[in-house]
């Protein structure tokens, strides 16, 4: 068990994994078999940011794989009461 953010500088990160899946069903609708495939990992980080310097990562034309990200969305938060932070979406698939 551990504390803290394992990457350095962010306030919290969340990492999910999922996979699409595949059924194969009987003549009755019930499942014989399941198969997955298309795994992705999909990381959310919140970090503190300069509201006058952000730049939006979520942009058209990305390319990703196994080693490069596609950022789905990238938010500035700024209120009254806390610093500007920075929320960005990102996934990436998973190597077979």
């Amino acid at each position: 068990m551990g504390f803290g953010v394992s990457t350095a500088g962010n306030i919290s990160q969340n990492t999910a994994y999922s996979v699409q899946v595949a059924d194969k069903t009987d003549e009755d609708g019930r499942i014989d078999e399941m198969t997955t495939y298309g795994g992705i990992v999909e990381t959310t980080e919140e970090v503190f940011t300069d509201a006058g310097s952000f730049t939006n990562e979520a942009t058209n034309g990305q390319v990703g794989n196994t080693s490069t990200n596609v950022v789905m969305s990238h938010t500035l938060i700024e209120s009254n009461t806390d610093y500007a932070r920075a929320s960005k979406v990102s996934r990436k698939s998973l190597s077979s």
